[in-house]
C-alpha cells in the first residue's frame, strides 16, 4: 500500500515485523482545533501524521502500541464553544487508552470504522457504539 506522499510527508517508517493495515484521511483533535492528516493502522500500531500545513502550524504526530489501546468507539457530537474548532459538532471515531487518554479523530464514517478497527485483534468494543443511528 503507497501512502501519499506529497500532502502527508513521508510515511512513517515501519519496523521489520509490521505492516499497513488501514489508511484513513483524518483531523486528530489536539487541544481546542483539529489538525489535518492522515491516520494509519498497523499491525503493531495506531498512528497520526499532520498534513505538511498542519505540520507547520503545530500539529503533532501521534502514535500508540495497539496493545494501548483499551476500547474503541464514537464520541457523540455535540455543541460546545470549547469545541467549535476541535471537530466537536460531529461524531468521532475514539480510542481509550491504558492510560485513561482518549484521543478523537474526525474521519468519514466513523461507526463503520470503529467496527471495523474492534473486529481486529486485541481491541475490546466500546459500549457506547451507536448501532441505532447507523444508516447503511
Amino acid at each position: 500500500m503507497t501512502l501519499p506522499a506529497f500532502w502527508f510527508g513521508p510515511p512513517p517508517t515501519l519496523a521489520d515485523n509490521e505492516h499497513w493495515l488501514l489508511n484513513l484521511a483524518a483531523n486528530r483533535t489536539q487541544g481546542k482545533r483539529a489538525v489535518g492528516g492522515g491516520l494509519h493502522v498497523t499491525n503493531e500500531r495506531v498512528l497520526f501524521c499532520p498534513n505538511v500545513i498542519d505540520a507547520r502550524l503545530g500539529g503533532k504526530a501521534w502514535s500508540c502500541q495497539r496493545a494501548e489501546i483499551t476500547s474503541i468507539g464514537i464520541a457523540r457530537g455535540r455543541f460546545s464553544l470549547l469545541e467549535l474548532f476541535s471537530g466537536g459538532l460531529t461524531d468521532r471515531l475514539r480510542f481509550d487508552l491504558v492510560d485513561g487518554e482518549q484521543e478523537l479523530f474526525v474521519i468519514k464514517d466513523p461507526t463503520r470504522r470503529a467496527r471495523e478497527l474492534c473486529a481486529m485483534p486485541h481491541v475490546p468494543p466500546a459500549s457506547e457504539l451507536p448501532a441505532m443511528r447507523v444508516v447503511e
